[in-house]
Parts: structure tokens; sequence; C-alpha cells
């Protein structure tokens, strides 16, 4: 049976104990708050388990935990209390660490969208394994227990004053996490290479919520005679989602100027 307090429905029974609490990001393989993983009860009417294989990736967003299945600007979501300079993560410490329970709110300048902090646990490099988490959403603690290691593969790391791109018509592909990069000179970055057709933008960090340079409207093409407009568009947190458009693959020579803010694209075969 679930109570009522301030009109809310929340999965909580009648001694304010959640019902149960799931799990997303890249270590469950679900994204979808609508459709997390769940954890394991136990005999702590408060505390809730799993073991799991945690491994160390260039995004980083191993776990974080929803403690009620719905759609992401409605569930309520188990976070890290704080996380990285800069980064989407927290690094995740065998023993305590501290929660933070979000729900998505309106954006100030547009009501009618939400937003919601998207945060993650994460591992320090070297600190890969299975794990035994239990999390208790009462008292907003994660505990964890390194149960056995796990060898973790090579990762090319992220290099501040970088810009990358992704996209289908990248040869990473939507691969945010092995992006491509793009030739660093000061202020201005250059690629020689394929395009396919498709879309591209160019983040700056392994994070599709990153500071990003978009197309200044959705869907700007990219075509053999180049780009009609050589501006470009800086977002902090890659919104709004504004991508570039090829529209015909062969081989290009992109600059991409951080101070002017302006991208220019060469067709050369």
């Amino acid at each position: 049976m679930a109570s009522c307090k301030n009109g809310s429905t929340d999965p909580i029974d009648i001694k304010q104990h959640y019902k149960m609490v799931y799990m997303l990001g890249a270590a469950p393989g679900k994204w979808d708050s609508a459709d997390p993983v769940p954890m394991t009860a136990t005999d702590d009417p408060d505390i809730f388990q799993a073991e799991i294989d945690l491994v160390r990736s260039s995004e980083n967003k191993l776990v974080k935990f929803t403690v009620s299945i719905d759609t992401w600007d409605k569930a309520k979501f188990l976070i890290p209390a704080k996380v990285e300079d800069g980064q989407s993560y927290a690094f995740l410490k065998e023993g305590a660490n501290q929660l933070k329970l979000v729900q998505a709110v309106p954006k100030a300048d547009k009501p009618d969208e939400f937003t919601v902090d998207d945060y993650f646990f994460g591992l320090e490099k070297g600190m890969s394994g299975k794990y035994l988490l239990k999390v208790n959403p009462i008292k907003l603690t994660l505990e964890a227990k390194r149960l056995s290691t796990i060898e973790e593969p090579e990762i090319r790391e992220w290099e501040a004053g970088r810009v990358y791109m992704v996209g289908d018509a990248t040869p990473a592909g939507w691969d945010i996490s092995q992006p491509t990069i793009m030739e660093k000179n000061g202020n201005v970055h250059t690629y020689n290479g394929v395009l396919k057709a498709g879309g591209i933008k160019f983040p700056t960090k392994y994070a599709w919520d990153g500071p990003t340079y978009m197309a200044p409207t959705a869907d700007q093409e990219i075509t053999k005679a180049g780009i009609k407009d050589g501006k470009i568009l800086y977002t902090e947190k890659g919104d709004p989602d504004q991508k570039f458009k090829v529209v015909d693959a062969g081989t290009y020579k992109i600059t991409l100027d951080t101070e002017k803010l302006t991208i220019n694209v060469e067709f050369v075969k």
C-alpha cells in the first residue's frame, strides 16, 4: 500500500520504506528510467543490494539509481551528492558514498521544458572489478565493496582544450567515449578526412551534456559547395542539440576557430 505525502504517490509503503531501488547506466546496460534494472531487497527494508561488474570507461557513466519506474522527467533519481570538477560522474569509493535525490524541474527560461542532473558513479583508473553495492534510499548512502578485479581496456584519455567530432557522418559514429580528434593549433582545430552522409557535432568532452560546438540552426547542410553560414554555436551543456548535416559524402577539410566561433568546410574529393 502506497502512502500519499503532499499529494505524492511515491512507491513507499506505509512505514515509509521504498519498495525497490533500480539501476541505470553502462554497467547494468539500461539507460531508460522507464525500463531500469531492479536491485535485490534485503532483510533490512531500507537496504537494496546488487553484485555488478563495473569497468572504467572514457565516459565513466557506470551506474546511478532510481526509486521509481517512470519517464525521465517524472522519475526520482539517486545520484552522487558531488561530482568531479567539470565531469558528470563521481569516483566510486570503497565504503560509504553520499547520494542525493533529484527530479526534473522546469527550465527557468522555458518552463514547458525540463532539466535534471544526469550524474553517475564512475571509477578511477585501476579500480575496475565486481562490486557489491548496497543502497539506502532513506539515509541516502551507497556502500561499495570490490569483490574481485577486472582487467581494464586501454582507454584514450580525454584532453582539455581539444575539440572532437561525433555523429554518423564521422569515423567515430556516435561513440562519445572515443570521438574523432581534431588537430589543434591554438584556437584553430582542423580535420582532414572522410565524412559520410549524416549528422555531426563537435564536443569538447567525452559527455553528451558537456560543452559542444553546434550548428546555429538544426540540420545546417554541408555539401560539396561547403557550408553557407560560417558561424558556429557554442553551448555549455550540449543544448540545443543542433547538428550539422553532411549531404554529400566525401573527403573534407574542416577548420573550426573556437575564439572567432567560425567554421569553414572545403570539399577535397
